[in-house]
Parts: structure tokens; C-alpha cells; sequence
């Protein structure tokens, strides 16, 4: 696949030698973030069956220019449609193209086929067929993480933040105007409907499609509730679906020809940065985006920084926030990269190391990796910045390597990670609640009872059950550990970690919302806040938020790690450190080269 650039998005071609190209349209916000990889096996897979294939976020999400509260995004999603419907009969050279969208891009899939008029088949997913059911699909979104009491009001109360994504009060007004069952143009020829239901609105749209003189075919999508949610809570690949939705578009395809590739270097221009997609590792089997400022802006005295992946999220981070963070940074003078350790996002897996996989150790070697690519580029020291599991890469990959000279770790969970440990618990437990079910269970009371008190109220499988067990055992081990330290003076091995990260010169801050579960695995390693320090280590500081959740959904909350990591990057300045010239041409990283 070759990263792309069109019209300010960012984007994917999987080539192929054929002569129907696929436009593939990606639903919005949480639902993307969870299916991205999922996605990208999709356009793999109609790749295989001699379909070229586009991929690529909407302006103002993902990879692409600007942000989720920009004026218009309706008008600016539909655009980022078109646009990638020109690419991909100017820059691929294909004669019929066909439009694939999941949710809400299958709306805006078929919105943006009734605009152009040029679209040969149309293929909806689980459609979103009436706006309005839509934005009140997200309120219930937004209210089902609800924030603290002393959490800070919204800065408008028309707009919706669900999922760590916001749709203006103009979106939603915009988007509520949607409604599939009252279009008035044929969006193509051929059509095929995959809902999840069949029930009066489905129906409606089936017919009003039909009326307009489309062929449409209706068949279900099995599997979809394990599809759109998110790989740690069990998602499946719906391959039936799929089967169906490929043999589906490659039917009566056009003879193939040999369909152009894009060769040119790709990068994103904006106001104060540009990016550049880069393979990076051995055989540039890793992916990542390097965002570098304006050359009269570098601060060359200030190290790099790497945004390491938060959960299955991609490169962008929980809720965009490396993407913005960097820009951000960039309009600073400083240089970051935020990448997909292999597995995920967009990165291959390597051979015996299985896709998908968190708090693994050996994923040190991949920020290692964009390390060596940065230094290529004259970045002899890096800053590493990670949330949840990207906080236990960043502090094992630390205790390697004296080229880490900082750390921000958000919202960490664990600091030792065994086989069978489940997020499940980190994500659903606050440190509150973990603190009380350890006292229940250290104080006699039966374990199923105390379960059953925690887990009232919701689906729990018993993975997370015995997770839950394996935690409340850490929890009294714990205590046998403090009481250990207190008479012999025995110190912990994650302790023992900060204190020689100190010594190599290794400043690490630890950021955690007040009633994160993290907090409670600070307690178990014999780990105590004083202020804004961690007691008895004297390079490791500690910044609390109020009042946020643990992957700072809310605008302010992550505004305000805005402001902290700003404040850490201006101590991390440096004299200028030049690179080693064998090193600086023989660069371990290779600009992907695009369109």
C-alpha cells in the first residue's frame, strides 16, 4: 500500500491491476478509531481481487488537515469524498469507481454519488440513515461516560462530544437535516444495502432507491456489534460480510489494465508544520508521520518527541490528541513523530509477534527504530509521550536506551504486565472501587459478592472476572511488599527502574487523572506522591487533572495536557548536538512515496 495526499487527507492506496477503483468511506470519530485496522484488511483484501483501493480520513480527522471543529464539516466531509473520486480516476487511471461506506460514510458515501453523478455502484454498510437518529446515537454516547461533578461545563452545550471526538452544534445541525429515505437522485446504477436491521427505516431507503431506478440488492451484515467494537472487548473481522460485499463489487468488472501507481513523495502543508509519511525498522516493515516545523521556526536546542500508541488505537491517539499535541509542538519549534509500533495502525507485524498486541516489551525495539530514524535526521535526543499501554512501552523502552532524556506517561495501568491480564478492568474500574474491592477481599468478605456488587449492571465476561481476581491478589501482595520496605529497606523493581533512569539523566513525569485505577498500581509498587513528585525519586514529577476520565474524552481535559507537556518540553532544551555524519547518510528510514 502507498500513502497518499489529496485536497489536505491524508490516505492509502492498495494498488491493483484493474480497472474499477474502490473509494472506500470510513465512518467518524470512535467507530473509525476502532475499526481502522480492520479497514485497512478490507482494502487488502478487494486489492487481492484486482480492485485499486482508496482509504483516507476526512478533512479535519485522522492524518488529514485541520480539526473536528472547523466550520462546515459536513460540506467538508463531502468534499474529501469527491476529491478522492477525481484522484482516483486522474492519478490511477480508472474508468468506474465505486463507492464503500460504513455508517456514517455510508451516508456520506451515498450523499457524495447523488452530488456527482459519476459513481458506478454504491455499497452501504450499516448505514446511518437518518441524521437526526444519529446525533442522538451520540448524545447517548457522551452520556453513557458521564464526568465528574467538578469537571468543567462544555464550551458550547449544543455540541456533542462522544467517544473523545466533538460534532459542533453546526455539525449536528447539518447532520440532522440528513435523512437517506428522502433523497431525491439516483446515487448509482447498482446498489447494495448491508443493514444490520430490517425494520421500517431500512425498508424505506430500499424502496426510495428502487423508485429512483437503482438495481438494489439487500442482504444483511452478520456480525456487525463484533465488528464495530473496539479489539481488547473482542472485535471480529465480520469475513462473510466482507465475502459478500467483494464478490459483490468485483462481479462484471471492466477488463483490467495495468493501472498507474504514484511515485511522488507525499506530505501534508500546513500553517506552521509539514508531514511526511515515513517507513521506518528493518525491511520499513513500520509506519509513522513525522511532523516537522517551518525551517525558520526549528528550535533546534529542543529534543524530538514520539507519540507512542495508546491502546489499538492508531498513530493519532486516543481521541486525535498526538495529531493536535504535535501540531501543537510544531507550532513550537519542535519536531515529533507519532507511530504505529508493529501490529497496529498501519505497521506490519513481525514474524512470531501476533497483531494487536499491548504492554509488549518488544515493542521498545519499534520507538527504538523511529529513534534511529529521527537521529538520521539530526535528533540525537528524544522525549517519548505515552497513554495507558504507550506509558509501558515509553518507560521499558527508557531502561534501554540514554537517548530517552524524557517521558510523559498518561494514565499508566501497569507497570508489570503478565499473560492474561485484561484492560478490561483498567478501563471499567476507577482507583476508588479497586481500592475498596481489595479491602473486601483482604477482609473476609466472599469474592462473588464483592464481583457481583462490581460488575452489577453490565455484560462481563469471565476474562475481565479473573483479571479482577489476579488484581485484588496484586493488591494484597502489595501490602506485604510496603511492610517488607518498611523493616528492610527493600526497594521494588519499579522503583529501582526510576532511580537508574535518574542516573542516566532520564527525567520522567507521571500524569494521571484523580481517580485513574493507574493510581492504584503506584500503591502496589511501593510508589508514593508527595506533592508533585514521586517520594524519594528525585527526577520523577507527577501532574494531576481533575475531574477527567482516563482517556481525557473531554476537550478541556486534554487541553490541559496540552498545556503540561508544553510546559515539560520548554526544561528539555538542549545544546545543539549535530548528527554523526555516517549515521545522517546512511538514514534507517525512507519517505513513502506518493501522490
Amino acid at each position: 500500500m502507498t500513502p497518499v495526499v489529496f485536497g489536505g487527507c491524508f490516505g492509502w492506496l492498495h494498488p491493483a491491476a484493474g480497472n474499477r477503483g474502490v473509494v472506500l468511506c470510513a465512518p467518524h470519530g470512535y467507530e473509525e478509531t476502532s475499526v481502522h485496522r480492520a479497514w485497512g484488511a478490507l482494502a487488502d483484501r478487494l486489492a487481492a481481487a484486482g480492485l485499486p483501493t482508496l482509504r483516507f480520513d476526512y478533512h479535519g480527522t485522522g492524518d488529514s488537515v485541520g480539526s473536528d471543529e472547523d466550520p462546515q464539516r459536513l460540506r467538508a466531509w463531502l468534499d474529501s469524498i469527491r476529491d478522492a473520486v477525481h484522484w482516483m480516476r486522474q492519478q490511477v487511471g480508472v474508468t468506474e469507481v465505486a463507492l464503500v461506506g460504513l455508517r456514517l460514510g455510508g451516508a456520506l458515501a451515498a450523499l457524495a454519488a447523488k452530488e456527482l453523478g459519476d459513481v458506478d455502484m454504491l455499497a452501504m454498510l450499516v448505514p446511518t440513515i437518518s441524521g437526526r437518529a444519529y446525533t442522538r446515537e451520540m448524545k447517548a454516547l457522551a452520556a453513557f461516560s458521564p464526568m465528574p461533578d467538578n469537571a468543567p461545563p462544555p464550551p458550547s452545550p449544543d455540541d456533542i462530544e462522544a467517544g473523545g471526538f466533538v460534532l459542533s452544534a453546526e455539525t449536528v445541525e447539518a447532520l440532522k437535516g440528513v435523512d437517506l429515505r428522502q433523497i431525491d437522485r439516483l446515487p448509482a446504477p447498482r446498489v447494495l444495502f448491508m443493514p444490520a436491521n430490517d425494520g421500517p427505516p431500512e425498508r424505506t431507503l430500499a424502496q426510495a432507491l428502487r423508485n429512483l431506478g437503482a438495481e438494489v440488492e439487500v442482504v444483511p451484515f452478520d456480525g456487525f456489534e463484533e465488528f464495530i467494537c473496539e479489539v481488547y472487548l473482542g472485535q471480529r473481522t465480520p469475513e462473510a460480510s466482507f465475502a459478500t460485499l467483494t464478490a459483490w463489487l468485483t462481479a462484471d468488472a471492466p477488463a483490467a489494465l495495468t493501472a498507474n501507481e504514484p511515485r511522488q513523495t507525499a506530505r501534508l502543508e500546513l500553517p506552521q508544520a509539514s508531514e511526511t509519511p515515513i517507513f521506518f525498522g528493518d525491511e520499513a516493515r513500520l509506519f509513522g508521520i513525522c511532523c516537522e516545523p517551518r525551517p525558520e521556526n526549528a528550535d533546534r536546542t529542543a529534543p524530538a518527541v514520539i507519540f507512542i500508541n495508546t491502546g489499538h488505537h492508531r498513530r493519532i491517539g486516543a481521541n486525535r490528541m498526538a495529531v493536535s499535541m504535535g501540531r501543537r509542538l510544531a507550532a513550537r519549534g519542535i519536531t515529533s513523530m507519532r507511530i504505529d509500533i508493529a501490529g497496529l495502525g498501519d505497521s506490519q507485524a513481525w514474524q512470531g509477534r501476533p497483531e494487536n498486541k499491548l504492554y509488549d516489551k518488544a515493542a521498545c525495539a519499534d520507538v527504538r527504530a523511529a529513534m534511529d530514524c529521527l537521529e538520521a535526521q539530526g535528533h540525537r535526543e528524544c522525549v517519548l509521550i505515552g497513554l495507558c499501554s504507550g506509558a509501558y512501552v515509553s518507560f521499558y523502552t527508557a531502561l534501554q536506551d540514554t537517548r530517552v532524556i524524557g517521558q510523559v506517561m498518561i494514565n499508566l495501568q501497569r507497570f508489570i504486565w503478565r499473560d492474561g491480564d485484561s484492560l478490561a478492568v483498567t478501563t471499567r474500574v476507577s482507583s476508588t472501587r479497586m481500592r475498596d474491592l481489595g479491602r473486601e477481599f483482604r477482609g473476609g468478605i466472599r469474592k462473588v459478592e464483592a464481583l457481583r456488587r462490581l460488575l452489577k449492571g453490565s455484560r462481563k465476561e469471565w476474562t475481565t472476572v479473573r483479571a479482577l481476581l489476579r488484581r485484588t491478589v496484586d493488591l494484597t501482595r502489595s501490602e506485604i511488599g510496603k511492610a517488607t520496605h518498611a523493616l528492610f529497606g527493600v526497594e521494588g523493581e519499579v522503583a529501582r527502574g526510576f532511580r537508574l533512569m535518574s542516573q542516566l539523566g532520564t527525567d520522567s513525569l507521571l500524569v494521571y487523572c484523580v481517580d485513574d485505577p493507574g493510581l492504584v498500581e503506584l500503591e502496589m509498587h511501593n510508589l508514593r506522591i508527595e506533592g508533585r513528585r514521586l517520594a524519594g525519586q528525585k527526577r520523577v514529577g507527577v501532574e494531576m487533572i481533575d475531574g477527567a476520565d482516563h482517556t481525557l474524552t473531554r476537550r478541556w481535559a486534554r487541553d490541559r495536557l496540552v498545556e503540561i507537556i508544553e510546559a515539560y518540553m520548554v526544561t528539555r532544551r538542549r545544546p545543539v548536538l549535530q548528527p554523526d555524519q555516517d549515521t545522517a547518510s546512511n538514514p534507517s528510514w525512507k519517505p513513502a512515496q506518493a501522490a
